[in-house]
């Protein structure tokens, strides 16, 4: 924690001004509002989309852009994606006070409030706004019951979820977030497994076992964890470079998957600065991990092994509807202490690496989005684990250290002519040993999960998704995964899980994706919500998920079916 402070006051010190604000939360329809327009114009403006989660500010001033332009028809359908981007974007007074005509219906005030003094605005329980200060609360909460059939045997499933959440700036220069939730849940067989594997809850990290009274006479067992996010932000020269100090989630990448940095592990301390000139927006993360752990180290209230995280990421809008973007992403441990030769924001970490003895494991990778037709948008990503150009030797022979992931997909928004019908195709694939380093000090991991894809390496995975809205209010997803990766078993180590060192690999030629007990896993998700008031949705899910496995005792079957109310929290799939 000292160090990441130090490095805090270190790196404001290097620079003379920045740019920040207040972000949407990830997956949230903020930001596939902004997806599905940023296709329709074929126009980037100024945003880096890349980079998540994305500004509120950035959000609403697209919109804005667009919405004013000649060749955007504003129909009542637009006109409600419009309307609800400015309402839960609210979070200083140009909105307010627009004279815009598609605004006029925006910001009733007193006429619904709720006694005088609740929801003035439609998003925001309290809020509070003068000129030089902005705040508001909201409640979070989430309610969901579901029944399960794995391998024969059903059950009954709940999740119970409550918080709040509080965010503001002070004069549009700093900018505060902070939330608490309280979760008491049992979660799908598949999930639990994975929990029990891990130590950790995915996504949310240490937890405690809890049983139910719910239903006398069910099983309705499960765990109880509190999460935690929060950060502050500045603004040192408006729009141009800015630093946040916070407690989260990034994720970077376009597609459903990142092969970089996803928000599937928990979350990290982290310190990041954005850096914006003319096409270039230049993206440094400093982060705080926690090493693999063993169930003792959380049986007795152990101290948690810690490694680092310095990533940085540049993104290019090479043409208004062309991006390419460079990454490079560094895990290393120094015993309590960050490694400081990887202050400076603007150098190649290999580089690095290898003055100070080759230590650590490195990642590079590249990425690119092409808008094109106004109605597709073609993505994807390389990744290279260790930069071992001479060892890059024929794929044929199966060398363990041949390491690298690949994504590529297509959006398609209003496909066949039909509005708001988008589909979206992804391939995945990681080769075996990909993520892992040779012991857990510098895994690409942080709190025994991957920081990447779910299924960690030594996979293939296919993704489609239809998304289709046949009303303003209503929503329709139905999602396939098809998977082929490898297990381990009886403590073997194929490369499939990169908290486990590569030094134990099975052989040194000869590794193909799927090696070890070769997995077929397929899922299909169907997914309905209605919104019935400003980010209060009512949902109902379902899925199958199957394990075909070449060892008939990991086989598993697993049948959904859930109803739910949510209300200011996003609804986060576990499609692995």
């Amino acid at each position: 924690m000292k160090n990441i402070l130090l490095l805090g006051f270190l790196l404001s010190s290097m620079i003379s001004f920045a740019q920040s604000s207040l972000t949407a939360p990830l997956n949230d329809v903020n930001h596939y509002l902004h997806d599905r327009m940023e296709i329709q114009t074929g126009d980037f403006g100024n945003v880096h989309s890349v980079l998540k989660p994305l500004m509120r500010k950035d959000i609403r001033r697209y919109q804005d852009s667009v919405v004013t332009k000649d060749y955007w028809t504003l129909n009542k359908r637009r006109q409600s994606d419009y309307d609800y981007v400015h309402i839960d974007c609210n979070d200083d007074d140009s909105t307010i006070q627009s004279k815009k005509p598609f605004m006029k219906f925006l910001y009733p005030k007193g006429n619904k409030s709720f006694l005088k003094h609740f929801y003035r605005t439609p998003a925001h329980l309290l809020e509070v706004r003068t000129k030089s200060f902005y705040a508001n609360i909201d409640p979070i909460l989430h309610f969901k019951g579901s029944f399960e059939q794995y391998n024969g045997s059903s059950r009954l499933l709940f999740l119970n979820r409550r918080g709040a959440a509080i965010r503001g700036n002070i004069l549009n220069r700093v900018y505060f977030y902070t939330d608490v939730i309280e979760t008491q849940a049992a979660f799908p067989t598949y999930v639990e497994n994975r929990t029990k594997r891990d130590f950790a809850v995915p996504g949310a990290g240490f937890f405690k076992q809890y049983d139910s009274n719910l239903i006398p006479g069910k099983d309705t067992s499960g765990v109880d964890y509190l999460t935690a996010q929060g950060y502050i932000a500045v603004d040192l020269l408006k729009d141009h470079i800015g630093i946040q100090f916070g407690h989260g989630q990034n994720f970077i990448g376009d597609g459903h998957r990142s092969l970089f940095l996803s928000d599937y592990s928990t979350n990290y301390l982290y310190l990041k600065i954005n850096t914006r000139v003319w096409k270039f927006h230049y993206q440094n993360i400093f982060a705080e991990l926690t090493q693999n752990y063993g169930q003792a180290q959380r049986a007795f209230d152990l101290g948690l092994p810690k490694k680092y995280l310095a990533a940085h990421h540049l993104s290019i809008n090479i043409l208004k509807n062309l991006n390419i973007g460079l990454f490079e992403g560094i895990v290393f441990s120094r015993n309590g202490q960050f490694e400081f030769q990887y202050l400076n924001p603007i150098i190649f970490y290999r580089a690095v690496e290898q003055a100070v003895g080759s230590p650590d494991n490195v990642v590079i990778g590249l990425n690119w989005k092409w808008n094109f037709l106004k109605r597709f948008s073609f993505y994807g990503q390389f990744l290279l684990d260790e930069l071992s150009v001479g060892d890059l030797i024929d794929l044929g022979g199966g060398w363990w250290g041949n390491k690298f992931a690949l994504q590529t997909g297509l959006k398609y928004v209003n496909a066949f002519g039909v509005d708001y019908l988008d589909v979206q195709v992804e391939f995945n694939m990681a080769r075996p040993y990909t993520y892992s380093f040779r012991d857990s000090t510098a895994n690409y991991t942080h709190y025994n999960q991957p920081l990447a894809h779910p299924l960690g390496s030594n996979f293939m995975e296919f993704i489609g998704i239809v998304n289709y809205q046949p009303l303003p209010r209503m929503n329709i997803r139905a999602q396939i995964n098809y998977s082929i990766y490898g297990q381990d078993s009886s403590g073997s180590n194929w490369g499939s899980n990169p908290s486990i060192g590569y030094n134990s690999r099975e052989q040194e030629l000869n590794n193909q994706i799927g090696q070890g007990v070769k997995t077929n896993l397929f899922i299909f998700q169907l997914h309905w919500s209605y919104q019935i008031r400003h980010n209060v949705f009512a949902d109902v899910q379902f899925m199958y998920r199957r394990e075909d496995a070449a060892l008939d005792a990991l086989d598993n079957n697993t049948v959904l079916l859930g109803v739910g109310l949510r209300w200011n929290i996003s609804e986060k799939m576990k499609d692995w």
